[in-house]
């Protein structure tokens, strides 16, 4: 169970790529647009008695009142404002509602998330209700005392505000710039905008046209003995081209031509995007996962969301995930780890993304050989990185990301690691989808895919070991990194890594069942005949003297790695699940997983102290979306525990509420602390362990370490 309840998440709705991020105590955030980062606005909601005392969550980083700039006299000096203390404070933190309790105070918000329907297929109105750019809050005020109160709900922001009632429409409420704010269609509120909260409520009459002041809010009246409950909606617009370097708006302006259009339409509609929320609060429950699983599948579902852009370019769906802090867009690397989560939920979105690669950001290369990099041979098709940066798409066939000349760092080419996630994407959406059209017409893709990954292994077949041998001509003269771009080259270095060897085998074993599909039945068996040689090298390298197959298999590399078993998840999703076997045909690479596993899982090598996961025992660097993906292989596909799960998933949360709660949830850790990867979309890996069994710590506690210790005997 997490020890605070004072870290900040995102509540943003699908597509729109915004977040209210709130939850940190003593800390602003606040309505952003297109941010890779918490807002920088204070947050005040509470209420104020009639004798002058104000109580409110602490939702702010400073108490400022902005008036004592322009004068020394301040009508409230004599009032006096008092914040909840954290332990006043009980936090329900659910999949789609985060509900803050404090004395005569209940604050709900709502993100609701659904399955986003195939823009070719669904009507308007279905379309206009998943694109609908709003987040819900509920707020209610049980006044027992024997005075009445005034509740109210504010945002202190760096730009002016606009009270709603002068624009005419019936809402109530503050608009900043027609991009954001919040409304509510409750005649019986009142507008402010003010320097303090004490000196808005403590006027006799209120100043919603004052536009100097820079907080705006609602306020509401609760007598002595009553209770009242006000709704609001959150609303984001954002009209025109909102990309550079191509064309495309949001896709919800097709249904909506202002923010007040927005407002209207998710007040009319409250009650059934509230339903849909709580509908998924129940849903997460019936999964008998422990309350730290929970969690952390809860909070990285809301990141996710934070970070996607649905868009129309040319009448046409353009769907892009902005990589967190970094905002690149549709990092490929991310795309193949959310593809469970999005293939759940809108597989329509991976094949967009998909097909986006294919023909904007592929290319074709050479390869060269490292004692070699003067003699080119023939590589083929792959993918780039990502397709740029902050909504300013690069140009075709580049990314923003790769640079030239650099050997096996940050920022090098991903050419391998990118082609094997193309392939392994698309496998993913033919098999869960059965889309034999988008198959038919990329077969050729496919075909080039498999060409290109058998040219970079070694020109020469006779001296092929199913690994990547060869780097791209685009490194020019550097070498190639994977997605764990940050680490030492036991993850870092693409060229002869187990965890990308186990990628490959993969790949070769989607190309198989692909090209099965396709009636190719001559590169079906060679695809085959690949993927039985890469298992075959993979397993022969389990060193005895070390225990462990290590990470790199060249230079001596004795590095310790946990994504090792990483790949297998591919095939088990793609229904070869007799290829991850003990028994099967690759029983012998699957062994050899398991015993690496069973030594390297403790702590000193891949278990730090507090429990968690250390993805390379020689590097203080791990990734909580790989951790979260490695956990269900580990568990669920090779059936092991080794006694330690439930300290672990704590540990985890622990990383996320005290070591990233100024950031929402986080990627990228050393020994728990946030180092990177902030603000984060990838780690919805874990909508895994909502299929996976052997992950209900209770009921496999009686089993937790037998099997671990049969695979080490």
């Amino acid at each position: 169970m997490r020890s605070t309840n004072s870290f900040h998440a995102h509540h943003s709705p699908m597509g729109s790529h915004s977040s209210f991020t709130l939850g940190m105590f003593g800390a602003n955030g606040g309505m952003a647009l297109e941010k890779g980062a918490p807002a920088d606005q204070s947050i005040f909601i509470g209420y104020r008695s009639e004798s002058g005392l104000t109580k409110l969550f602490p939702f702010y980083e400073n108490l400022v009142n902005d008036a004592e700039r322009f004068s020394q006299d301040d009508s409230q000096k004599e009032a006096k404002t008092v914040e909840f203390l954290e332990e006043e404070i009980q936090r329900n933190y659910q999949w789609a509602t985060d509900q803050f309790v404090a004395p005569g105070i209940d604050f709900k918000i709502r993100t609701p998330f659904f399955s986003i329907p195939d823009p070719a297929l669904a009507d308007a109105e279905s379309l206009k209700k998943a694109s609908c750019p709003a987040s819900f809050i509920e707020i209610t005020i049980n006044n027992q005392s024997n005075e009445d109160w005034e509740g109210f709900f504010a945002i202190q922001g760096s730009t002016p505000w606009t009270p709603l009632s002068s624009r005419k429409g019936g809402l109530k409420g503050m608009i900043s710039r027609d991009e954001m704010g919040f409304a509510s269609d409750d005649q019986s509120v009142s507008e402010f905008i003010d320097f303090g909260i004490e000196q808005a409520l403590g006027r006799t009459h209120k100043t919603p046209n004052f536009l100097l002041g820079p907080i705006g809010g609602l306020s509401f009246s609760v007598p002595a003995g009553t209770e009242k409950t006000v709704r609001l909606t959150l609303g984001y617009f954002k009209a025109g081209d909102v990309t550079f370097n191509r064309s495309a708006q949001y896709w919800y302006t097709q249904y909506f031509n202002s923010i007040e259009s927005v407002f209207s339409y998710a007040l009319d509609n409250y009650s059934f995007y509230t339903d849909r929320a709580i509908q998924s609060d129940k849903e997460l429950g019936t999964y008998d996962l422990s309350e730290d699983q929970q969690f952390l599948i809860a909070h990285a579902t809301r990141s996710y969301y934070g970070s996607t852009e649905w868009l129309v370019e040319n009448d046409k769906p353009l769907w892009l995930v902005n990589e967190g802090e970094y905002l690149m867009i549709n990092t490929l690397d991310l795309t193949i780890d959310m593809a469970f989560f999005e293939l759940n939920l809108n597989p329509w979105t991976v094949r967009n993304v998909l097909e986006h690669f294919v023909t904007h950001y592929s290319y074709e290369d050479e390869v060269f050989a490292p004692d070699d990099p003067n003699t080119f041979h023939k590589g083929g098709i792959s993918f780039t990185h990502d397709m740029g940066v902050g909504n300013h798409f690069s140009p075709n066939q580049y990314s923003c990301y790769e640079c030239a000349g650099i050997d096996r760092k940050c920022f090098s080419y991903m050419t391998y690691e990118e082609l094997t996630n193309w392939i392994l994407c698309a496998g993913l959406y033919v098999t869960h989808t059965q889309d034999m059209e988008f198959l038919n017409q990329h077969a050729n893709i496919f075909e080039r895919c498999f060409e290109s990954l058998q040219n970079r292994d070694h020109p020469d077949p006779s001296k092929r070991d199913g690994l990547m041998g060869y780097d791209s001509s685009r490194t020019i003269d550097g070498g190639e990194i994977t997605t764990y771009d940050s680490l030492d080259h036991s993850l870092g270095q693409a060229r002869k890594n187990v965890y990308l060897g186990g990628k490959c085998w993969a790949s070769y074993l989607a190309l198989e069942s692909l090209f099965k599909l396709l009636n190719n039945e001559a590169l079906a068996s060679s695809a085959h005949s690949a993927a039985v040689l890469c298992a075959n090298t993979l397993e022969k390298a389990f060193d005895e003297n070390l225990g462990f197959i290590p990470a790199v298999l060249e230079n001596g590399n004795q590095s310790a790695i946990i994504p090792a078993v990483e790949a297998l998840i591919y095939p088990y999703k793609m229904g070869l699940k007799g290829s991850v076997l003990v028994d099967g045909e690759f029983g012998g690479y699957i062994a050899a997983l398991q015993r690496h596993v069973g030594y390297i899982l403790k702590p000193g090598i891949c278990i730090y102290a507090d429990g968690g996961w250390k993805l390379s025992s020689s590097a203080d660097n791990s990734w909580m979306s790989k951790i979260c993906l490695n956990q269900f292989v580990i568990h669920e596909i090779l059936g092991m525990n080794y006694g330690g799960e439930a300290e672990a998933d704590s540990a985890h949360v622990e990383w996320e509420v005290n070591g990233s709660k100024d950031q929402a949830c986080s990627d990228q850790f050393a020994s728990g602390k946030p180092i990177g990867s902030l603000y984060y979309p990838r780690i919805v890996t874990n909508i895994l362990w909502l299929e996976a069994n052997s992950m209900r710590w209770a009921k496999a506690k009686n089993a937790s370490q037998k099997h671990m210790q049969d695979v080490i005997a």
